[in-house]
C-alpha cells in the first residue's frame, strides 16, 4: 500500500478507534462505581451487623413468622435492628448529656455504645477472618479488625453532638431526658 492509501485508511478508522476508546473508559468508569458500591455496601453491612446479628437471633425461634427467611421474618429482622440502632442512639443521646452536666455517669452509657458499634463488629470480622482465611497471618487476624473497630469509633462520633437523620429523634429523647 501506499502512503496515501494508508493515510486514507486510518482517517477513515479515526472515529472508530476513538468510540472504541470512550467505550473502553465509560465501561472502566461503571465497573469503579459498582466496585465502590459493592464495597460501600460490604462496609455498611458490617457496620451494622451487631444489630441484624441481634434481630435475627431474636426472631430465629418465632415461628409465627413462617418457614425461612420470608418478607415477614426478614421485615421483622429489619424493624429490630432499627429499634437497637435508635437504641444506641439513644444511649449516646444520654451519655452526651450527662457529659454536659459534668458527672462521670456518661462513662456507663458511652462505654455500652463503644461496645455495642466497635467492640462487637470487630470481633465478628475477626471471627470471619479466622474462619474463612486458614492461613491468615496473626497480625491480620488482629489488625484489620482493630481498624475496623477505628473506623466505626469515626464514624459514629460518640463523642460529639450529632446524630444521622434517621434516628434524631431517639438522640434528642436521650439527651433531653438527661439535660433537664
Amino acid at each position: 500500500m501506499s502512503d496515501y492509501e494508508d493515510g486514507y485508511e486510518a482517517g477513515r478508522n479515526a472515529p472508530n478507534i476513538r468510540q472504541s476508546y470512550q467505550n473502553g473508559k465509560a465501561i472502566g468508569n461503571g465497573l469503579a462505581v459498582v466496585l465502590g458500591l459493592g464495597f460501600r455496601l460490604v462496609v455498611e453491612t458490617l457496620v451494622l451487623a451487631p444489630f441484624l446479628v441481634l434481630g435475627l437471633v431474636l426472631t430465629t425461634n418465632l415461628d409465627f413468622l413462617g418457614p425461612g427467611f420470608g418478607y415477614t421474618r426478614l421485615l421483622s429482622i429489619g424493624a429490630l435492628a432499627y429499634g437497637f440502632y435508635a437504641l444506641l442512639y439513644l444511649l449516646k443521646g444520654v451519655a452526651i448529656g450527662l457529659r454536659l452536666r459534668g458527672t462521670r455517669h456518661w462513662l456507663l452509657p458511652f462505654t455500652l455504645c463503644l461496645l455495642v458499634a466497635c467492640v462487637v463488629p470487630s470481633l465478628l470480622l475477626h471471627l470471619f477472618i479466622v474462619h474463612t482465611v486458614k492461613a491468615a497471618h496473626p497480625v491480620l487476624v488482629w489488625v484489620v479488625p482493630g481498624l475496623f473497630a477505628l473506623y466505626t469509633y469515626s464514624r459514629y462520633r460518640f463523642t460529639e453532638d450529632i446524630a444521622p437523620n434517621l434516628v434524631l429523634w431517639a438522640y434528642r429523647r436521650g439527651y433531653h431526658w438527661t439535660v433537664k
